[in-house]
């Protein structure tokens, strides 16, 4: 059973469905490899057959989902070459972003962003992981909006559902503290204004995903595709 979502003001139906399907795909709700059946849909979302097939189609076109005609449709399996792209685009990015923060933040910005550790802090110590991972993006939204790259977010928010699968699967093989530790530290370096620590920390942070990488295969290789 996936997991509904509170609409938002002015959201398309079309955009609702495809929003929570990325959520459900993202936290493992829709397991790699389950198929995707239509009526099912149809009946939980309580919608016509027309914005499920639109959503769909979306979703086959950022890898989310495989369309097999006369097969059927189902959730695409993690591809490491691809999640390997986005974490290697998303490290070039947050480097240069955690080393641009270190003349651009204050106060008042770096007191969001240790809110945010904090509020982390509790939900880890509850061992929500859904709440972890939204407050892990809202972590690096922020940074990207307060240095000015709300583009260079927009980007890596279209891409990022590949990757942010392989963040789940991390949390339940690692502890979390250690990526809540990274972002102490980065934000440390920011408010030191220390631009070689932040930069090398948002480098070090962007490397967990391959330092998990194989435990990740070894304890879930049926979420793997077999290249």
């Amino acid at each position: 059973m996936i997991e509904l979502l509170e609409g938002q003001a002015g959201e398309s139906t079309k955009t609702y469905v495809t929003r929570v399907l990325i959520h459900n795909i993202v936290n493992i709700n829709l397991e790699p490899g389950e198929k995707i059946m239509e009526n099912e849909l149809c009946s939980q979302f309580k919608v016509s057959r027309t914005p499920i097939r639109e959503a769909v189609l979306e979703l086959s076109q950022k890898h989310l989902i495989d369309i097999y005609p006369k097969r059927g449709t189902y959730v695409s399996y993690i591809d490491p070459e691809l999640v390997e792209e986005v974490r290697s685009l998303r490290c070039v990015l947050e480097s240069e972003l955690a080393k641009t923060a270190c003349s651009l933040l204050g106060e008042s910005q770096i007191d969001r962003l240790r809110e945010n550790i904090a509020v982390w802090r509790y939900y880890m110590e509850k061992n929500n992981e859904k709440k972890i991972l939204q407050l892990d993006k809202e972590f690096h939204s922020m940074l990207y909006s307060m240095c000015h790259k709300n583009y260079w977010n927009e980007l890596v928010e279209s891409i990022s559902p590949q990757f942010d699968r392989t963040i789940i699967l991390s949390f339940r093989c690692r502890p979390t503290s250690v990526i809540l530790s990274d972002h102490e530290q980065m934000v440390d370096a920011i408010e030191q204004k220390d631009e070689e620590k932040a930069y090398e920390m948002a480098r070090k942070h962007m490397r967990r995903y391959i330092e998990n990488r194989e435990l990740m295969r070894q304890k879930y290789p049926q979420y793997f595709n077999e290249n």
